[in-house]
């Protein structure tokens, strides 16, 4: 049977979110052919088993230890039989028509990277989910030169838009691509493996749209901004991004430029 869609999601501390991510796929009247693959990379919960039990029958891979989120993404899609791959977290909900939204745009565009919905917070509210390149040009414009989307996540607006880089919360690349440009860098354990693939299709020049008709509910939503990456997790993937000398002049620009700011808050005041 041809499989329109391949859902793969990666599962860790997931028990409280697993069935109802499940339950919202099996709400959607979208027509697809769908497969759906949970990659457990917690086996000390229960995340694994309700998976395993839930009605729509996913297909669970189970690792001994927390790999990382590429590693894990990268084999769920391996064993994706889908015309496309839906890489999505699984503390979100689909909402409404998403998927087939998401699906008949890529039939639409078949030079495509990737297309990501809109993200809503929980209580509807719109979460930023797009951002430029972290350069250190975009650093330098955001901190010294006004530009408040270009290293901070911002909501591209109400219309199809070609963005830089979309958060892989909930991401869908068309098979053909990712056949292409290969699978995530495993490298990056959390964190900075979305920009390095939206570079890498950018590369390619297969390019990202953001598609705010298609909508999906992220529960948590709580990963960092870049502006703020100085004392966070992200650190460590920002320094396998750009590199060792990158990474400190990137660093440097951001440690004087929030001190640029503070000092600008002092003044207007």
């Amino acid at each position: 049977m041809k499989i329109d869609l391949s859902i793969v999601t990666v599962g860790y501390k997931s028990e409280d979110t697993i069935v109802p991510f499940l339950d919202s796929i099996k709400k959607s009247k979208d027509g697809l052919t769908k497969e759906i693959i949970v990659v457990d990379n917690y086996p000390a919960d229960r995340g694994a088993e309700l998976a395993r039990n839930h009605s729509l029958k996913p297909t669970v891979l189970i690792n001994t230890e927390n790999v990382g989120f590429s590693k894990a993404i990268n084999k769920g899609v391996k064993v994706a039989k889908g015309k496309y791959v839906l890489i999505i977290n699984p503390d979100t909900k689909i909402i409404g028509l998403a998927l087939k939204t998401l699906f008949d745009f890529a039939e639409k565009h078949p030079l495509l990277g990737a297309v990501a919905p809109k993200l809503l917070y929980n209580d509807g509210k719109i979460q930023p989910s797009c951002y430029m390149f972290p350069t250190i040009g975009n650093a330098i414009k955001h901190y010294f030169f006004g530009c408040k989307n270009c290293f901070n996540k911002f909501y591209p607006g109400n219309k199809t838009t070609k963005v830089d880089v979309a958060v892989m919360a909930a991401f869908l690349v068309p098979k053909t691509t990712i056949n292409q440009v290969g699978g995530l860098d495993e490298r990056f354990f959390l964190y900075y493996e979305d920009v390095e693939y939206c570079r890498r299709l950018a590369k390619f020049k297969l390019p990202v749209y953001y598609l705010p008709k298609a909508k999906v509910m992220h529960i948590h939503g709580a990963s960092g901004n870049f502006s703020s990456h100085l004392s966070s997790p992200l650190a460590k993937s920002a320094q396998i991004y750009h590199g060792k000398i990158g990474s400190k002049l990137l660093n440097a620009v951001l440690f004087i430029g929030q001190k640029w700011q503070k000092i600008l808050k002092k003044i207007k005041k």
